[in-house]
């Protein structure tokens, strides 16, 4: 890999690691669902030039825009809100991995070998390991709820192994513009506040939701796509398995968040069983299948 691909690689990581450390100082200031609303409502207004209809790939589009954009972060957002924390949120997002295999072996029909097996049981069997930690205890509700959230992202990205012919920006903004109604409407009937906090916002506040709207939706999956045109899944694999890593370093270093034995031992499993699964599916994959990830 060329040394400024490298480097892009690296900053894509990290974006997306402190893109949890965004998330959490945007949910201590705004309401979860209001936030997710804003958050997709300026993706949508930033990527409109990027929209086109695409004959018959509509409905599939609005699948995933559902999954994604309404259940994944409402359910990703409520579990960082609920945690109060981004260490064990990033550890137990990397569930995405194996809920699509399992997924794809369903839906699709696909075979899995026994290293991917053995991926998914070290995946689950390291978060299993993780709750158990005493630290992990007060952050229980939120582990629950992001992996329900990496259930909805597995869904989404087998309906987008399915689709055809929608850029990933294209995406980013159809999955914006069809999401805010719902998340709005949902905020409006189950939260309060939202007002208010619009109207107190500090610029770190607004600083953190221009970060998950700007770096990390245009600017860090802009940075992947552009990669994944130049290279294999295989190579660019082990960078995206460093955003858990990066998530966790930010959320001792800026919140001085507890790491015990039992922490690291249970993340290390996972992130191996993660690694064997997105190792062996890119080594299987066609090589057009790089461009269908990532949104």
């Amino acid at each position: 890999m060329a040394l400024p691909h490298l480097f892009i690689a690296l900053v894509v990581s990290a974006i997306w690691g402190f893109s949890f450390v965004a998330s959490k100082v945007g949910l201590d200031h705004f309401p979860p669902l209001f936030f997710t609303g804003l958050r997709f409502l300026l993706v949508a207004l930033l990527l409109s030039p990027f929209l086109r209809i695409v004959k018959g790939q509509m409905k599939s589009v609005l699948w995933i825009a559902l999954a994604v954009g309404v259940f994944h972060f409402t359910f990703l957002y409520l579990g960082i809100y609920a945690a109060g924390g981004v260490t064990a949120v990033a550890i137990t997002s990397q569930l995405i991995a194996p809920f699509s295999v399992i997924l794809a072996v369903i839906v699709l029909k696909e075979t899995v070998g026994w290293r991917r097996i053995l991926g998914i049981v070290l995946a689950f069997g390291g978060v299993m390991f993780l709750g158990f930690d005493p630290v992990i205890f007060d952050q229980l509700e939120g582990v629950a709820l992001v992996t329900v959230a990496a259930l909805f992202m597995a869904v989404g990205l087998i309906l987008m192994r399915q689709i055809r012919n929608v850029g990933t920006m294209a995406m980013q903004g159809w999955i914006g513009i069809i999401s805010v109604l719902p998340l709005m409407l949902l905020s409006l009937f189950t939260e309060s506040g939202q007002m208010e906090a619009l109207k107190t916002a500090t610029w770190l506040d607004v600083g953190a939701l221009a970060f998950v709207v700007i770096i990390t939706t245009i600017i860090g999956h802009g940075g992947w796509y552009y990669l994944l045109q130049r290279y294999p899944i295989s190579v660019l694999t082990p960078f995206g398995l460093l955003a858990p890593i990066f998530g966790v370093a930010f959320g001792v270093v800026l919140f001085a968040e507890p790491i015990t034995l039992r922490f690291v031992i249970g993340g290390v499993i996972t992130l191996i069983g993660v690694a064997i699964i997105n190792l062996r599916a890119s080594h299987a994959a066609p090589p057009k299948a790089a461009s269908e990830d990532g949104a």
